[in-house]
């Protein structure tokens, strides 16, 4: 099983971040997870096709550190001669994919939604 972590401190409140992530923001992040709550406005624990993992938020000096992991279950594909001979290779790696998908949930998280002092 390959594990996977990504972190960021976002200068966004823990109760902002928590309606974000508990939302569908996380699921549709990760393809459809599943999101369940497992610490109140702290941990959500997340599970999809052949992966699973947690959202942890904690209070940091300037906004919330936000730690997403992953735990992922790689297919080993052991290939015969045949195979080898035929130009077969063994299906891609899940892991780097779902951490370039957490780290892109961290960058929009951390982005502004309205600009500030902007009149509307």
């Amino acid at each position: 099983m390959a594990s996977v972590e990504v972190s960021r401190t976002l200068v966004k409140s823990g109760p902002e971040l928590w309606e974000e992530l508990r939302g569908d923001r996380l699921g549709e992040a990760l393809g459809g997870a599943e999101v369940q709550p497992t610490e109140h406005e702290r941990v959500l624990s997340w599970r999809a096709d052949g992966a699973a993992g947690t959202a942890v938020l904690e209070p940091s000096s300037w906004g919330t550190k936000v730690t997403l992991t992953a735990e992922v279950e790689e297919q080993v594909a052991e290939l015969g001669l045949w195979e080898r001979m035929r130009g077969m290779t063994p299906a891609p790696a899940r892991a780097p994919e779902i951490e370039r998908r957490l780290e892109g949930l961290l960058d929009e998280l951390g982005q502004a939604h309205k600009k500030p002092f902007a009149r509307e």
